[in-house]
């Protein structure tokens, strides 16, 4: 059995998962509308309800719009569509599918320890992806500005740590403490989702980085040594 589920997790994959979560959030804004937005409270994250038998919640709370109003959300669907599908394209459906599922797996947790759990750092973490398999890559700022994947993924980053840092006051009042203590543990399991699959490949890059420095002045070391012997 324990053979069946390591082989089985080697070769699952959900092709297209990101186009079916940026879909799904779409679609769901739109029917909130709909519904005299009724349909998105319907599919937070609620730890109570949940224990009460509203289980779906523990799968839709990744659907739910990372932001408010038209624009933006129409826009954060494509954004994730064109990341989730060049992540897929560049890494495979099978890497893609566990990285998510691993952060959902934590976030999962964090919820039922906190009540509270953040699945927009998860996604904002794909970017993270997505830069270190293409860190060249131009990305065009309100179609206009055009900065390198690289960069983009600093500000990301650092947007990221923003959130966790606004949530620190939380933690000393009482009442907002489980608040404050899931939000920070989502933008943790975020950071830690994305180490987990490429903490060595980024480290052992560093040290292929200094290594090669380190040769190259040894190098103009010896030579300036030559000159003046």
């Amino acid at each position: 059995m324990n053979y069946k589920l390591r082989r089985f997790f080697r070769t699952f994959a959900i092709e297209n998962i990101m186009t079916y979560i940026a879909a799904t959030m779409g679609l769901l804004y739109i029917g909130n509308m709909f519904t005299n937005y009724q349909l998105i409270p319907l599919a937070e994250f609620d730890r109570g309800l949940i224990l009460q038998g509203q289980i779906w919640r523990a799968v839709t709370f990744l659907f739910v719009p990372q932001t408010s109003g038209m624009f933006w959300v129409l826009l954060s669907v494509y954004f994730y569509y064109y990341i989730g599908s060049s992540v897929e394209n560049d890494w495979g459906s099978h890497e893609l599918t566990l990285y998510l599922l691993t952060g959902y797996a934590m976030l999962l947790v964090i919820g039922f320890v906190t009540g509270y759990t953040d699945a927009s750092y998860l996604y904002f973490s794909l970017f993270l992806v997505f830069a270190a398999l293409r860190p060249r890559e131009v990305i065009r700022l309100m179609m206009i500005i055009p900065v390198e994947a690289k960069w983009l993924a600093v500000i990301d980053a650092v947007y990221m740590l923003y959130g966790l840092g606004r949530a620190v006051p939380y933690l000393f009042f009482p009442v907002s403490r489980m608040l404050g203590a899931g939000i920070i543990l989502s933008v943790l399991a975020a950071f830690v989702t994305f180490l987990i699959f490429f903490g060595k490949p980024i480290s052992d890059r560093i040290k292929n980085r200094i290594a090669h420095r380190n040769f190259i002045n040894e190098m103009r070391n010896n030579d300036h040594e030559d000159r003046y012997r």
